[in-house]
């Protein structure tokens, strides 16, 4: 069996080229060693140099194993790597608790929360991190998650799915929650919007929701059994008789709920402020 020293760099040169798949494989022959060597969890009662060193070369395989996780789109171990992380992100010892990932993966970290939809652990963590580190917010990475999850409780969809939009601080990492993040927050409007109304306009569901064009639009609403006629959404029964005299009715009714949604669209699209 390859040593400690081949296995790290192996994953090392996996790492660097992209090859997330294979440093799935290496990390738990990898893991194995540390722990031979009493290496995976530190022992902060130890301070001689070479342990010290030893323990930041653990650190940063953790760090390895936790963003191919990402990569890989296995977000439950990546949460186990995180929180093999914490005692040495955490740690009173200076030279443990630094790392030029330590933001991003905390980031990371919290982005996977808010993807899960588990908001309570979110403001747990965001408690202990206060506490931990100062100025949070003047990180621009550990800002990223905290403003979504700010916007997101005060239902500004609008400010949220621009933050989404614009990028990511260049980190590709944070992509992988984007997705699933946008779904959430097309989710929570179209539920409020079914609540609120019997119909509206298929073009004012398409701004609400965020779609570029009328067939993405389409396909979501009836995958929502929503109904469509005439270029409105039903999200309720449709009526039987949507011609003739209530036919006029109806436009009355549509022009002063689209009034009402293009006002409040300027100033979030969040139904909430529409209501």
């Amino acid at each position: 069996m390859p040593s400690l020293v081949e296995l790290t760099k192996s994953l090392s040169i996996a790492f660097e080229n992209g090859e997330y798949a294979t440093c799935g494989k290496l990390l738990p022959p990898i893991k194995i060693e540390l722990i031979k060597n009493n290496l995976l969890i530190p022992d902060l009662s130890i301070q001689n140099d070479v342990y010290l060193n030893d323990l930041t070369i653990t650190k940063r395989i953790l760090e390895v194993g936790a963003l191919s996780n990402i990569h890989t789109f296995d977000f439950d171990s990546f949460e186990n790597y995180f929180n093999q992380l914490k005692p040495y992100y955490f740690s009173s010892n200076h030279k443990l608790s630094e790392s030029d990932k330590k933001s991003k993966l905390i980031s990371l970290y919290l982005l996977n929360l808010l993807a899960q939809n588990n908001t309570t652990k979110f403001h747990s963590e965001l408690q202990f991190l206060d506490k931990h580190i100062k100025n949070l917010e003047d990180d621009s990475l550990l800002s990223y998650p905290i403003k979504l999850d700010r916007w997101l409780m005060e239902g500004s969809y609008q400010k949220a799915w621009d933050l989404l939009q614009s990028g990511s601080q260049n980190i590709t990492e944070f992509d992988s929650f984007t997705d699933i993040l946008k779904s959430a927050i097309r989710d929570e409007i179209a539920k409020n919007t079914e609540l609120s109304y019997d119909f509206l306009p298929l073009s004012n569901i398409k701004a609400l929701l965020f779609f570029n064009n009328e067939k993405e639009t389409e396909k979501f609403a009836l995958e929502r059994n929503w109904s469509i006629t005439n270029s409105k959404v039903y999200f309720k029964n449709q009526p039987k008789d949507v011609t003739g005299d209530d036919e006029d009715e109806t436009m009355d009714e549509e022009d002063q709920k689209t009034n009402i949604i293009d006002k409040a669209m300027d100033y979030a699209i969040s139904i909430e402020n529409i209501v």
